[in-house]
């Protein structure tokens, strides 16, 4: 089977769909995606979807407590996903006016 793959060209994938994803991950990619799923009904997410973890994780890093709206503006989300992925402005660590400075026994 190894040299009938190796013979498969481009011009050999009917036109369409299938050989866009060709042109795009090449041919022998092609080939491994169609043994893996071939026959079978699957759904592919789009590539916003893929990346929405990727992209959370860096709005998460760049959150400093209060900017939302820029956070929001850099990454095409609203506001109100930020502070949903976020919290509302407590960052790790951050001491607040409430905290209670524990430097000794008060016993």
């Amino acid at each position: 089977m190894d040299a009938l793959e190796d013979e498969l060209t481009l011009d050999m994938i009917s036109e369409g769909m299938y050989r866009a994803i060709a042109e795009e991950i090449g041919v022998l990619n092609f080939l491994k995606v169609a043994k893996l799923v071939g026959g079978t009904t699957f759904y592919i997410p789009k590539a916003e979807s893929l990346l929405r973890p990727v992209r959370d994780l860096h709005i998460k890093k760049e959150f400093n407590g209060c900017n939302y709206q820029e956070l929001a503006l850099r990454y095409d989300v609203t506001e109100r996903w930020v502070r949903q992925i976020c919290g509302e402005g407590n960052i790790d660590g951050q001491i607040t006016i409430f905290d209670v400075e524990c430097g000794g026994d008060t016993s």
